[in-house]
């Protein structure tokens, strides 16, 4: 591979990396606690989750990073799970920490625990238009 260069310096071209994206949606509240340690208003989002997943490598027989059935067959599961619950009420957010970051830290958990197909490089949730945030797990490709 070609190497870029640049004030004398070169750059090593990183290998192509394949990425492939699934996306699903439910509506649940959820209330933050305020810096005064209170909670605020618990308030209902549609949490839209898109999961994405990176390889250097397609598995093989299938030639694919991710298995889209499989991703959306977990996604589906977990949606429905948490459709019209309340956040807060699930063990990972009891401490009243239930964030935007962390709803999608939640999410990206369930979903690795679920699946044959791999850990999810990115979990992120838009909980607003214009208003979203994304976790990566420390490992990964």
């Amino acid at each position: 591979m070609p190497n870029c260069r640049f004030a004398g310096h070169q750059a090593k071209v990183r290998p192509v990396l394949y990425e492939v994206s699934v996306s699903r949606a439910f509506t649940a509240t959820h209330s933050l606690r305020l810096p005064t340690g209170a909670p605020e208003e618990p308030h209902e989002h549609l949490w839209h989750v898109r999961a994405t997943f990176r390889a250097e490598k397609l598995q093989e027989p299938m030639g694919v990073v991710a298995d889209f059935v499989e991703v959306q067959a977990a996604l589906d599961r977990i949606a429905r799970m948490l459709e019209g619950t309340n956040l807060n009420a699930l063990p990972f957010f009891a401490d009243g920490r239930c964030s935007a970051e962390r709803v999608a830290e939640y999410l990206c958990g369930e979903l690795a625990r679920t699946i044959a197909s791999g850990r999810p490089w990115r979990v992120a949730v838009t909980e607003a238009p214009g208003c979203s945030a994304a976790f990566y797990p420390e490992e990964g490709p």
